[in-house]
Order: structure tokens, then sequence, then C-alpha cells
């Protein structure tokens, strides 16, 4: 078939990589230069199916009113008058039970972990190479309590999917990785939870080398071309319009992030996703052997630091606050003052690049993957802060789904039309 997929991030390449090997003429059209520009750009490079859990929970509402009253929180929240946000706020709330966490956290751990195994595929059968690193990923908590709180939380589901999880002393975390002896001896780091199989590699690096493969494959990138609307006939796809061309498909995948919402808009779709902004800073090591090389969480604070290389990628905060994609320096400063303050010779402070980006969330947290109303007309988006975790496994879901075949994974619970 002739496909055309909507948006060239680390979806969007996954998307039509899945497609093309299975035989399909695969065109990807993305407005940006070049792929994984957007929200895949400089995103805290863990593939963590161990925090592939809900936002949305009872504790979340106590904990974003108590960050409200602190510049320097994780969360911010701004409110505006716009609907759809207003909208997307009371539906998050309503995923704030304990029944709704209980329905949605293992929906999403069963993709994560589904797309770990999609990319260990890949990587063997592709020499791809974005600094990747198979060390886990090391939660770590100010107090032993809090671990062993988490654990209860999440224990049953991550059992339930196979990802292991192992609880550190301060002193296992010192031996894990070194460079938080500092932290574990003055008390800032007092327990540990370990997901040994979550590993950590730069998404916009990975999307490149997975783009080259898919264009020897025969995928034709068109970069740079801004789509301007879905054509159709009889409610069936035929197609898409760009600020170009008009390009004939039999099917469309759109995967433009958080331009799917405007684009299915204009078809009359309302997609229940908002922005997150979130910040990163990438800062090099500059031959520190201080800087940490296991990827680390620090769930207090709610930042993440991932080695890429000669460079640290520390990622971090959660703000609410409209479709505004500009640096706030200060919320960048903060997400800087955390890694220093947990990793204080990690690096050049001075050399660091900061960036933003835009999540698309959806309420729940379960992205939107699926057929929608139109024929022919598909969606592989709202991945929220976990695009890069969930990005092969969705593509491969979908792939199934487009082919008409049985997919490894039960598609229902991401199925764009039961929203």
């Amino acid at each position: 078939m002739r496909i055309v997929v909507l948006g060239a991030g680390i979806i969007g390449v996954t998307t039509a990589h899945a497609l093309a090997v299975r035989g399909h003429q695969v065109t990807v059209v993305d407005a940006e230069a070049g792929p994984a520009n957007g929200t895949s750009f400089a995103n805290g490079a863990q593939i963590s199916p161990s925090e592939a859990v809900p936002w949305a929970s009872p504790g979340s509402l106590r904990l974003a009113l108590r960050w409200m009253t602190s510049a320097n929180a994780p969360f911010r929240l701004n409110l505006r008058a716009d609907p759809r946000q207003w909208a997307w706020l009371g539906q998050f709330v309503r995923n704030c039970t304990d029944g709704r966490w209980q329905a949605n956290a293992p929906a999403m751990v069963r993709l994560a972990e589904h797309s770990r195994h999609c990319l260990l595929a890949l990587n063997e059968a592709h020499d791809l190479n974005y600094h990747r690193e198979q060390r886990g990923i090391l939660r770590v908590y100010d107090r032993p309590e809090k671990a062993q709180a988490e654990l209860a939380h999440i224990g049953h589901v991550m059992q339930d999917h196979d990802v292991p999880l192992q609880v550190l002393d301060p002193d296992g975390c010192a031996a894990l990785e070194p460079a938080l002896a500092d932290a574990v001896a003055s008390g800032r780091v007092g327990a540990g939870i370990l997901a040994p199989t979550d590993e950590t590699g730069d998404a916009h690096q990975f999307a490149i080398e997975l783009a080259h493969v898919a264009a020897t494959a025969g995928v034709r990138f068109r970069y740079g071309e801004r789509v301007r609307s879905i054509n159709s006939f009889c409610d069936h796809v035929t197609g898409v319009e760009t600020d170009r061309d008009q390009i004939s498909a039999e099917r469309v995948v759109v995967a433009l992030g958080m331009a799917s919402v405007d684009l299915m808009r204009s078809l009359g779709v309302a997609l229940p996703i908002y922005p997150v902004k979130g910040y990163s800073a990438t800062v090099p090591v500059a031959g520190s052997n201080r800087a940490p090389r296991v990827s680390i969480t620090d769930q207090g604070n709610r930042f993440v630091v991932s080695r890429l290389g000669d460079n640290l990628r520390v990622a971090g905060k959660a703000d609410i606050v409209g479709h505004d994609r500009a640096i706030d320096q200060q919320r960048a400063a903060n997400v800087l003052d955390d890694l220093f303050c947990l990793f204080p010779e990690a690096g050049d402070r001075s050399r660091a690049t900061v960036w933003s980006g835009m999540r698309p969330m959806t309420p729940s947290g379960i992205p939107l993957i699926g057929a929608s109303d139109m024929e022919g007309l598909y969606l592989n988006t709202g991945h929220g802060s976990l695009g890069w975790t969930m990005a092969a496994g969705s593509a491969d879901l979908l792939a199934h789904l487009i082919d008409g075949q049985r997919p490894t994974i039960d598609p229902a619970p991401y199925a764009p039309v039961s929203r």
C-alpha cells in the first residue's frame, strides 16, 4: 500500500520503518529540516518501562497543590482562558483515582515493555549508534520508607509485566554509581530502586540512524514540508495536501505530536491531548570522572540524568502553561541546579545548552494508537514524556493493525475511537 506518515519525530520514524519492512511504499512528511527536531530532540534519554505509569494518580493532586506554592517546583500550572486546557485538566482529575490508575498503568507498562523488546530487535538487525547504555535506571530517594512506598505502589504492575525491580540501600546505590557517594554521605540519597533492564540513548541520534535505514528500505522523507490538510472522498482517506504538493495515499498515519491536535480538529475530531512543557540541559562532562554513567531518576525533585557519550543530559519540569515553547530561563536554570546539587562535579555548567519541548499528553497517560473514524486514517500520538520509551512498540502495534494482523499486545486500550 501507499502510506503517508505525517511526522518525522521518534514516533513517525519508527512507524515508517515498521511499515517499510512490511513492503509498503512509505512517504514521511515533516515541517522540520530533519528527523526528531521537535519533542524528541533533547529529551531525558531514558527508555524506562519501569517508569511508564500514569502521572494521574491520587497522590498527584496532593503534590500539585504543594508544588504550586514554590517557584522552583517540578510542576507549574498557569490557568488560561482556554477551554481545551480546562477540559483536559478535568479529564486528568477524573483519572486521579486509584481505580483509574490501576486500569491505566498496566496498559502503559505493557506497551513500554513490548517496545523495549522491539528496540532490542532493531539493534540486533542494524548497527545503530546513538550512545546506547544498558546499565539500568536507578531511582533515588532521600528516605528508605519512600522507596518502600513506591515499590508497594508500582511493584505488582511491574511484576505482572516482567519488569524487574531491586531495592538498594545507600551503600548499594553508591556501589552501583560511585558518583553518588557524596549524596549518600550527606543523606541526600537514602535508598534506591534499580530497574536493571531499562536503558538510555540519544533519541534524536537514534531517529537519524533509523531514518537512514528506512530510506535504504525505500522510505521517502520530505522535510521542510508542512501539511495543510488530509484529503478524503466518501469518508475514506485519499492522501494529503502540503504547502508544496498533493500526495495520494491509501493510508495516512498522523504522528505529529502536539500538531496532531489542530490537524485532527480540522476534520472535526477533538483529541484529548494537551502540551506539558519540559526542560532539559546538555552538559559536557569535560573529562570529569565524577559524572555518572548509570541513569538516575531523582524521585523527590522529579528530574532525570542520563549519560550520552561525553555529555550529560538532565531533564525535568512539567509546566501546563499553554502552547508557548519559549524557554523560561529560570526554569531551565532550576534543572541545572538540580543536576549540580546531586552531582557537584559532574561537568562544565558554563558550556551547558538548554532546551524546552512540548510533551503531547493524554489525561490518562495512554497514547492514541490505531484507526480513526475515517477509513484509512490512523493515529500514533499522545505519548507524553514516554515517546522514546514507547516508540518501537507503538510502531509495531500500528503496523500490525494497518496490515489487518493480530498484534502481539491487545490494541484495545490504545484505540483512539474508544476515548
